[in-house]
């Protein structure tokens, strides 16, 4: 059992709703965002990035959508997916998950995005 971490084990925030359903997606993508920016964590790939998640999750146009982190502190390498029909799931996983991850395609960001992303 790994110890606990302060960077990466408190992500995940809670609302009223029924475990597994009770991840605030958008808050807990938040905390996600700015633990990257901050440099505390770093984004390894997923379907899109971080701040494309939720909106891709709500276009119903892909059914599950993922992202794998890893913290800079522990080394632990996360997973974080959405899932339009499911509970979202933050999780560790192995190092070579991203590599071994069975990835999909992705609709065109113009189906599904309210407006261009700024590069």
């Amino acid at each position: 059992m790994t110890e606990a971490c302060e960077t990466c084990d408190p992500v995940v925030v809670r609302n009223n709703g029924r475990p597994p359903h009770d991840v605030d997606v958008v808050r807990t993508t938040d905390a996600l965002i700015r633990r990257v920016e901050s440099g505390r964590m770093r984004y390894l790939g997923g379907d899109v990035p971080l701040e494309d998640m939720v909106a891709l999750a709500k276009s119903d146009l892909k059914c599950t959508i993922v992202s794998y982190l890893t913290c800079g502190e522990c080394r632990r390498t996360w997973f974080w997916g959405l899932c339009i029909r499911g509970a979202p799931i933050y999780k560790p996983v192995a190092p070579d998950a991203p590599a071994l991850h069975p990835w999909s395609a992705v609709p065109p960001r113009e189906q599904w995005a309210g407006e261009p992303r700024s590069e």
